[in-house]
């Protein structure tokens, strides 16, 4: 969601026949524009709360800068974020994980601090293979950490030194072993395939047999670990 001016219009319910939206992505910058972070948030529950099919909001937590704790100190209080942004009883909310950048020694991980984060906060993670990969971070261990009732989403896509969203095999991650450790976890909630446009040819055809490729070996990855399951996640 990157505009105020996204509404439950005509255009977008024409958007939503063609293709169901399902889960939505809340704004990361230009929070004035919105009249602040956490008005930004309350936007984009009420469009969740009008689509028949939402039932998902993925959200970055406020940056960690001075300045924006200041300004952000509702979310540090929060301790419920879905009754705070007035969502209906289907929508569930999860915290994304941001790259992290090595800090004290003595300092918290960062991953257990959002995993206490989503705990306090009665919401879910989203878990970006992607920021954890050019974090430095073990994907496939830090996976494991994160307990299964948390796991609400995955941003999937590859990733070499800083460079991120680049399209499965264009980079240096694990994904192959990642897909088949969810699949062995019996995970079946949301996967997201998340890819910078110039990761998709010039071409409508090329990019429509893109996609599909890249869906049907993510689903191969996940079936292999579960059985033959025809289900094996709600890959959006």
């Amino acid at each position: 969601m990157n505009s105020p001016t996204l509404t439950p219009e005509s255009e977008l319910e024409k958007v939503n026949e063609v293709l169901p939206i399902r889960s939505i992505h809340a704004p990361f910058r230009d929070w004035a524009a919105w009249g602040g972070h956490l008005n930004s948030w309350k936007a984009t529950t009420a469009l969740a709360n009008s689509l028949p099919h939402a039932d998902h909001i993925t959200m970055h937590p406020p940056g960690t800068r001075l300045a924006n704790m200041i300004q952000n100190r509702w979310f540090e209080k929060a301790c419920d974020l879905p009754l705070l942004l007035d969502a209906k009883g289907r929508i569930r909310f999860s915290l994304e994980n941001m790259p992290w950048a090595e800090g004290s020694p003595f300092g918290r991980d960062p991953l257990d601090k959002l995993i206490g984060q989503c705990r306090d906060k009665n919401v879910g993670l989203t878990f970006d293979v992607c920021h954890m990969g050019v974090s430095g971070r073990n994907v496939l261990e830090s996976l494991d950490r994160v307990p299964y009732e948390l796991l609400y989403n995955v941003h999937y896509s590859d990733a070499v030194g800083y460079t991120e969203h680049l399209t499965p095999g264009k980079g240096s991650l694990p994904l192959k072993q990642f897909l088949k450790r969810l699949g062995k976890r019996g995970y079946d909630r949301y996967i997201t395939l998340e890819l910078e446009p110039a990761a998709f040819p010039d071409d409508l055809d090329e990019t429509i047999t893109t996609l599909v490729n890249i869906r049907e070996s993510m689903e191969a990855q996940l079936v292999a670990e579960q059985g033959g399951s025809t289900h094996a996640a709600d890959i959006s």
